[in-house]
């Protein structure tokens, strides 16, 4: 009996012990949070708050994750003050109660700051087409870019090579030129020269950008054709339909040593209702030469000019017809990179775009019909005309120790007109599917001839011909599929296009080379697939693998010992008719966790380049005396990429972030067997980021670093570099309004410590043979008035 009395008194002191601390503990629950904007796209990097009315709780802070979710919690049930700030957009408040044992869902949405500190949103996505790097609007704005590739520096696993002040050329895990798709709103775009100077995005003022979209593989199947990775630029939005009838916005910029300076202008307003919508601006930007650390001067003057306008008018309760128009000038662009510089740049594109988005309405019972959701139509023209000369250029002068002795007068006069349109419809049904259907085309046609005469005397010498209407169209249709399998997320697209090429006229050179009939035509199969399966509530796993054929484009096909961007060298380069498409296969992995205190993503992948279109040596004789040695030809090949990025997010305070990034790539030749050409070294950023809770002020610091890069295409003219460390700090204040006006100023420092340092992926100088360095210390100042 006493042992029965004692064990029942111990289980009853234990009953009791494990008892009280539920008895004194408040139940609790989580808080989950879905951000985004007013066009419904997730928002990553919303600092989320929830402030307890229990005094002893102290506040819990996080950060959206790349799906702009965040999960709070736990915390005791009871009432609480969610609040959410991104810097760019208005502060969210509201009240809530969290109940015990359970999750409370909100959803919020974060409206534009028309009046904010502002810059360019940039998004990588993953193959699902959902969210897969941050990069907040307001770290982009601190390089103050006045080429808006430039941004791409900022990313981990994307780069942009330097020939010059303009014309950054984007370059996405190894893949660059034509690899990579470039679409500005929607409209697929090519380079106006044969020589490299000009991408489609330096047509683009960094000023009227709005955001900007990156995939890393061949995901891109329903933006067009051929995207080995995609850049996808939307330029200034139309503003919502309840908007102020006009509302403006001024920005004035000067970046010292680089001797830049920028002024660009916004008006945007909603009239008659909102059935009619406009937004329109204008940019003036220009520079001169700047120091590179070790105190040399690098010639990179230029002058822009841009105006743009689009115009929205709705057609019906849920319909709306644009039209855009975009017309820039770019005047006297120095190129150390280029045997040539650029007298100008004129650059046009004109778009239509009719487009129905139907709201949700959830499902019919026992509906299991497809209801049409959304519908686009869009056709544009974009179009760039390009002169270059080489008046302040050292062929320009006598020289008897060169051949030819006499100066020379040279003049490349070369264009592109792509015309296209789109048209697509999306699908849902009640079971869960979402479909996309749709088709593309574009033509695009491109001219290219040089004429090189005597200086002193005006005697013409010789008149070349590059590319001669070269003509490459492409019609392509696509299907996607998308679902909700329980909590994993499906997606799969299948694509097929049909490719023509041919030119009007051809050298006899080429002629003799590759005969008379130099058309072809393909048939091309592209398909994707992604999955995305969350492990419990704080980690998620995506899958992807996708194979994508890419034509060759104009310069692989039909030029004759013409400059390419291909490689850093000035050599001449022959294209090849008979080349044979380029297919890409890429398989990716995608690992997210988050939590209140980190955000971490781990992204890896590995691609096979079959029929890979690289440049090899050749024998043939030179067009140009002064050009470099060999001539290469444009042949098919092989080649392979491994590599990766972490990416690491800490909010420590709801003030204080501090986040850092690593980004590794390989890439293997196997047809010359050597590392294939242009692989970016190692490279990671580590940064740290003050904002005060008020949104008003905020202070950065940013170390980048990069490794040296000894795996190089000997044979094709790379060349090894050494590593290096920049530091950049900046800060930014938006003081209080007066009225209704808004003033923002942003200050700071690129490369603060003045480091002599070159990108490994930027051009040799076209007559040094040197690299061109990077600009030494740079002090910028850029004031923002709204009103």
């Amino acid at each position: 009996m006493r042992s029965l009395a004692l064990g029942l008194a111990l289980a009853t002191v234990a009953s009791t012990t494990h008892a009280q601390p539920r008895a004194t503990q408040p139940a609790t629950g989580f808080v989950h949070v879905t951000a985004s904007d007013t066009a419904g796209a997730a928002l990553n990097g919303v600092i989320v708050s929830v402030e307890h009315s229990l005094r002893s709780v102290p506040a819990t802070v996080t950060q959206t994750d790349v799906s702009g979710t965040a999960l709070v919690g736990p915390l005791p049930a009871g009432t609480a003050t969610l609040r959410a700030r991104r810097l760019g957009y208005r502060d969210y408040t509201a009240s809530i109660n969290i109940s015990a044992a359970d999750t409370l869902r909100v959803s919020i949405t974060l409206f534009i700051n028309a009046q904010s500190l502002g810059a360019i949103r940039v998004v990588a996505l993953r193959g699902d087409l959902t969210p897969d790097q941050r990069i907040d609007r307001e770290r982009i704005a601190a390089s103050v870019p006045h080429d808006a590739a430039d941004v791409l520096r900022e990313m981990p696993g994307t780069d942009a090579m330097r020939r010059g002040a303009l014309g950054l050329d984007p370059v996405i895990r190894g893949l660059r030129d034509t690899q990579l798709g470039v679409y500005i709103d929607a409209a697929r775009t090519f380079p106006g020269g044969p020589a490299g100077m000009d991408t489609p995005m330096s047509h683009v003022d960094p000023a009227h950008v709005q955001s900007m979209e990156v995939i890393s593989g061949p995901y891109a199947l329903t933006w067009g054709a051929g995207n080995l990775s995609a850049i996808r630029v939307t330029t200034n939005a139309l503003p919502e339909a309840g908007a102020a009838p006009l509302a403006a916005r001024l920005i004035s910029g000067y970046d010292g040593n680089l001797n830049a300076s920028e002024l660009a202008g916004t008006l945007q307003g909603s009239v008659a209702n909102g059935r009619l919508r406009y937004t329109t601006g204008g940019a003036l930007r220009e520079g001169d030469d700047y120091t590179a650390g070790d105190g040399t001067r690098i010639a990179s003057g230029f002058q822009s000019r841009e105006g743009r306008a689009k115009v929205g008018v709705t057609t019906g309760e849920h319909s709306m017809l644009s039209v855009l128009g975009a017309v820039q000038a770019q005047r006297d662009i120095d190129y150390p990179g280029r045997p040539l510089d650029a007298v100008f740049f004129d650059s046009q594109q004109w778009q239509a775009e009719w487009s129905l988005r139907r709201p949700s309405t959830g499902p019919r019972p026992g509906s299991r019909a497809f209801a049409l959701r959304d519908v686009d139509v869009m056709a544009y023209v974009y179009d760039v005309d390009h002169l270059m000369d080489n008046n302040d250029k050292p062929t320009a002068l006598a020289n008897p120790n060169r051949t030819p002795p006499f100066p020379l007068l040279i003049n490349t006069f070369s264009g592109v007109t792509v015309r296209g349109g789109r048209v697509s419809a999306r699908l849902v049904a009640p079971s869960g599917w979402d479909v996309l259907v749709g088709s593309d085309v574009y033509d695009a046609d491109h001219d290219a001839y040089r004429q090189t005469d005597r200086r002193d005397t005006g005697t013409p010498i010789r008149t070349d011909l590059i590319w001669g209407g070269a003509r490459i169209m492409d019609a392509g249709a696509f299907a996607r599929i998308d679902r909700m399998i329980g909590s994993a997320r499906l997606a799969a697209t299948v694509r097929l296009d049909m490719v023509n090429a041919d030119t009007d006229s051809a050298s006899a050179f080429f002629v003799e080379q590759y005969g008379n009939d130099l058309s072809s035509q393909e048939w091309n199969w592209s398909g994707a697939t992604t999955l995305r399966i969350p492990v419990g509530n704080r980690w998620s796993v995506t899958a992807g693998v996708g194979s994508v054929v890419r034509t060759a484009e104009a310069n692989e096909r039909f030029s004759d010992r013409a400059a390419a961007k291909r490689a850093q060298t000035n050599a001449e380069f022959i294209g090849d008719p008979g080349l044979r498409p380029e297919r890409s296969t890429q398989g990716d992995l995608w690992l997210e966790g988050r939590y209140n205190k980190l955000q971490l993503q781990v992204n890896a992948f590995a691609r096979q380049l079959d029929d890979y279109i690289t440049i090899q040596s050749t024998d043939l004789p030179r067009r140009q005396a002064g050009s470099p040695p060999p001539v290469f030809r444009f042949v098919n090949g092989r080649a392979s990429y491994v590599g990766g990025e972490v990416i690491a997010v800490s909010p420590v305070t709801s003030a204080l972030t501090l986040s850092a990034s690593l980004a590794l790539l390989r890439g293997d030749d196997e047809t010359l067997n050597e590392p294939a050409l242009g692989v970016t070294p190692m490279r990671s950023t580590v940064r740290a980021r003050y904002a005060a809770p008020t949104s008003r002020w905020f202070v950065e610091s940013a170390a980048h670093i990069a490794g040296s890069q000894t795996r190089v295409a000997t044979t094709r003219g790379e060349r090894a570099t050494s590593g290096w460390t920049t530091v950049d700090l900046q800060g930014g204040v938006r003081l209080p309004s007066t009225g209704a006006r808004e003033l923002s100023l942003r200050v700071g420092a690129r490369n603060l410590l003045d480091r002599a340092y070159v990108q490994h992926l930027t051009a040799l100088n076209a007559f040094s043979t040197g690299r061109i360095l990077e600009p030494g210390r740079v002090l910028f100042a850029r004031v923002t008035m709204g009103m």
